[in-house]
């Protein structure tokens, strides 16, 4: 039976009543100095008489709140207390259903002990009901077989493993089937361990050929790269050498026209052979020279 212990009693002789009181009354001495400390508040509270009530109502459950919260000492007893009030009901539904089980199984047990079961079963359970305590973990008695008896045959099965045979089991078997037998086993392993090693050779020889082809790519980048590069050098030569051939050339012209006499200034111009060595680009229309394969601005195809 568990008992609990109300807290309340002695706990106010050991708080001050004083402070009680003070605490309980504070919430409405606070309103009522609000009150009168601010006349907009005593007004709106005058007009309002529902407002005034429920405010001072408040006031007033504060206090209690406040007064109660106070008479309480929450000491170790105080929580011991609480801890088998909230404890006291489990306590009671734990004890309430052990014993109910606890019947149901007495009761379980008389029905089986009142009926005999019939048959053999019938007869052991007489046997051990009239015998002794001992007789139930007795040991039975020894049983001495002979090799000849079926009992004593064991079939043993053994699956994906090499058979050890010990030399007086060939001894006493046939030679013949036990080499046939270790010979069959042998080609076998053999057979396994040749596919692995072909298997092994095709793979390697697979790899080698995609290494020497990923090589093969690779020089063949690498000179379509460098003949690319040339091809632009070359390009680029071919521009200087008929830019600085378009310069001589229209030095030796202007030097040609100056130093010519004055009867011949006036004569009818002579084709020049520079627009025979010259051509242009028919992507971006730049003059280039006519040995050049290469447009010197765009760099397209002549």
């Amino acid at each position: 039976m568990i008992q609990t212990m109300d807290s309340g009693a002695p706990s106010m002789t050991e708080r001050s009543p004083l402070i009680g009181v003070a605490l309980l009354l504070a919430p409405t001495l606070c309103v009522g100095a609000l009150r009168y400390g601010l006349p907009n508040i005593e007004t709106l509270l005058k007009e309002d008489l529902i407002a005034q009530a429920i405010i001072h109502g408040l006031a007033i459950l504060l206090g209690i709140v406040m007064f109660l919260r106070y008479r309480v000492v929450e000491d170790h007893e105080y929580h011991r207390s609480s801890a088998i009030k909230n404890l006291s009901s489990m306590y009671r539904l734990e004890d309430k259903g052990l014993w109910n089980r606890g019947d149901d199984a007495l009761d379980r047990l008389e029905t089986q002990a009142h009926n005999q079961p019939k048959g053999r079963a019938g007869l052991r359970f007489q046997q051990r009901m009239t015998g002794k305590v001992s007789d139930l973990n007795k040991e039975q008695s020894e049983l001495n077989l002979d090799r000849d008896d079926s009992r004593m045959e064991v079939d043993v099965q053994v699956e994906g493993m090499v058979p050890v045979v010990d030399s007086e089991v060939i001894d006493e078997t046939d030679p013949g089937k036990l080499s046939g037998t270790l010979g069959a086993s042998a080609e076998a392993s053999a057979q396994r361990r040749l596919n692995k090693e072909i298997a092994r050779r095709e793979k390697d020889a697979i790899r080698s050929e995609r290494q020497s082809a990923k090589l093969a790519a690779k020089e063949v980048k690498a000179a379509a790269k460098a003949e690319k590069a040339a091809a632009k050098a070359e390009a680029k030569e071919a521009a200087r050498a008929a830019k600085a051939a378009k310069k001589s050339g229209g030095r030796a012209a202007a030097e040609a026209t100056w130093d010519a006499p004055p009867d011949d200034q006036w004569s009818t111009p002579v084709p020049s052979s520079l627009a025979k060595s010259v051509i242009s680009c028919q992507e971006c229309g730049a003059v280039n020279s006519s040995g050049t394969a290469y447009c010197s601005s765009c760099g397209a195809f002549l």
